[in-house]
């Protein structure tokens, strides 16, 4: 067990990581291949949560405007 652990650590990656990166297959490319994917991912899911920011968020173009109205001015509205 602790060979095969070595192994991937210290192995080189088969086949080429840089052939087959980002869709290559599991994790027999190595350790630096993996850290890389992961970071990817890391990468385009912070960038997806940043667009939604900009546009939901506070004075963002798709926010409802509701929402950046104290509660009391709404149901003064209402009636």
């Amino acid at each position: 067990m602790f060979n095969a652990v070595l192994r991937f650590f210290a192995g080189e990656p088969r086949p080429n990581w840089m052939d087959t990166w980002p869709f290559g297959p599991g994790y027999s490319e190595g350790w630096i291949s993996v850290t890389l994917k992961f970071l990817l991912i890391a990468v385009i899911l912070g960038g997806i949560a940043l667009f939604l920011r900009l546009l939901f968020g506070p004075g963002g173009p798709l926010r409802d405007k509701e929402f950046d109205q104290p509660s009391g001015e709404s149901e003064k509205d209402d009636k």
